[in-house]
């Protein structure tokens, strides 16, 4: 603290402002001790990197947070909001880290561009019904509901040009998103 002061006082007599001093304090300060969140994020996105998941789920971390993402033989069959066997076992190996994090949770639906199904008027109606299918199943594991915010945005989202029945089948997906704490509510 001494340090810091001195500083401080020298800046004034040297005519720089105690901003300019106090700037670099603070940021050697917020990194230090605000890195927990994405360490607890980093840590989340290593566990679930470690688990035993079929090939078809991806995990991903980034700046939105952890992305896992369910698609093809693991997410929805053609027209459907049925979640598949393989996505409940993958997801019941997931719940021990995502149970433990306090983070929020967005579920996100998406179909491709053929996806037809006559429940629902529209691809955005399913995709949101297959991403609340998704937190319906969290939540039945003790997955509090306050944490889950649930999107749909039909085939608007494409990750590959539908030119083939492979490629659309790879758009039909759910991810869920661990969002970082600054962005919990």
């Amino acid at each position: 603290m001494k340090k810091i002061v001195k500083s401080v006082n020298l800046s004034i007599r040297n005519g720089f402002s105690p901003t300019v001093t106090w700037l670099p304090c603070f940021f050697a300060f917020s990194s230090c001790c605000f890195s927990g969140q994405s360490s607890n994020l980093d840590k989340a996105a290593q566990q679930l990197e470690k688990l035993d998941v079929p090939d078809d789920v991806e995990i991903n971390a980034s700046d939105k947070g952890v992305e896992v993402t369910f698609r093809r033989t693991v997410s929805f069959e053609q027209g459907s909001i049925e979640i598949s066997e393989k996505a409940v076992k993958a997801m019941k190996k997931m719940l021990p880290i995502i149970g433990q994090m306090q983070n929020d949770i967005e579920i996100s639906g998406h179909t491709d561009d053929t996806d037809v199904n006559n429940r629902f008027p529209s691809n955005w109606e399913m995709s949101v019904a297959r991403a609340s299918a998704i937190a319906g199943f969290l939540q039945a594991n003790k997955i509090a509901p306050e944490r889950m915010q649930v999107v749909g945005y039909g085939d608007s989202r494409p990750r590959f040009n539908a030119d083939t029945a492979y490629k659309r089948a790879l758009n039909r997906r759910v991810e869920i998103l661990l969002l970082p704490e600054e962005q919990t509510r």
